[in-house]
């Protein structure tokens, strides 16, 4: 992953305080994505949700105030971690919508990268309108 990200120019550069930033930021997402995942297969799937819901919107809080107003994570910069971000918050917005919608500059950054022109083809296909979440035997599938 480092070396396409490398060659994509979507690292974040030499500033150690960027790549800390985004070292953190990456990392948060991650757990984001792997406590959703544990959920969307628990056998206790309705038990655990509303807990889940209620950790997921304090961490994504703080994300919130972590990215701050920027189009991106690195303001005007676009990196890896800002595709992260939209794949793993884009999933759990379809999970939790009135959750994600309350962070607001996490919701203008999934916007943001929704618009780039470069993607609009994406976006577009049926390969992003048809791929599911997760496989049929979840118990949240999407």
């Amino acid at each position: 992953a480092v070396v396409s990200t490398q060659s994509t120019g979507l690292m974040p550069g030499d500033d150690e305080k960027d790549i800390v930033r985004c070292e953190m930021i990456e990392q948060e997402a991650v757990d984001l994505r792997k406590a959703f995942e544990k959920l969307c297969f628990d056998e206790k799937f309705d038990e655990n949700k509303q807990a889940y819901i209620d950790n997921m919107e304090n961490k994504m809080g703080i994300l919130d105030t972590c990215i701050g107003a920027g189009p991106f994570v690195l303001g005007e910069k676009l990196t890896y971690v800002d595709f992260m971000l939209f794949e793993y918050v884009s999933q759990i917005r379809k999970f939790a919508p009135e959750s994600v919608e309350k962070s607001k500059n996490i919701v203008r950054l999934l916007q943001n990268i929704r618009e780039l022109p470069q993607l609009q083809d994406f976006f577009n296909s049926e390969e992003f309108k048809t791929v599911p979440i997760h496989p049929f035997f979840a118990k949240f599938v999407d």
